[in-house]
């Protein structure tokens, strides 16, 4: 009997380790200090390309994702609906697509798949990914409105939505010029 409890007491204290590593890869902190825009253009799904300098003045909000990544598939709706609580005056939603091989029409496919409802630009040699030292996916990063980083999150469900549709009002009137 009492190796077949020790067996479940092991069986149970793995699977707690399990779940905080787990749950520690989806954290989320507030950012600190300035960081300069990313300085190259950024490669469009459909061609040409665009820079951060368009948005300067707006926040702006980068959901980095992948076609294979599960979790990244579930943030998309609440993503989609955070976008759609705030004003597109002030946010900018862009995706930042971060397969390495898969072909453009594979991830435009993924994007009607999701039902997406923002613009999907391209990272696939990932040096806007390490550039902001992403360090998994899906990662939300925003920036306001002055170019600092203000938040960073792995991971996003949507029990997350309140606290984001909150915070984006103080972002939205952040450094307003």
């Amino acid at each position: 009997m009492i190796p077949k409890m020790k067996a479940v007491l092991i069986r149970l204290l793995r699977s707690r380790i399990y779940l905080l590593v787990f749950l520690s890869f989806f954290f989320c902190k507030p950012e600190g200090g300035t960081v300069d825009f990313y300085p190259n253009p950024i490669p469009k799904l459909n061609g040409g390309t665009e820079s951060f300098g368009l948005w300067k003045g707006k926040v702006i909000v980068l959901d980095f994702w992948a076609t294979w990544c599960e979790p990244c598939a579930k943030a998309v709706p609440t993503i989609n609906e955070w976008k759609q609580s705030v004003s597109e005056d002030d946010f900018v939603f862009r995706g930042i697509n971060t397969d390495t091989s898969e072909p453009l029409e594979k991830i435009k496919e993924h994007m009607i798949e999701l039902k997406m409802d923002y613009p999907t630009l391209l990272d696939k040699d990932w040096k806007m990914t390490d550039f902001y030292h992403v360090e998994g996916i899906p990662c939300v990063l925003v920036f306001d409105r002055s170019g600092k980083i203000v938040y960073r999150q792995y991971g996003l469900v949507h029990e997350d939505l309140t606290g984001l549709v909150i915070r984006s009002h103080i972002w939205s009137k952040s450094d307003l010029p």
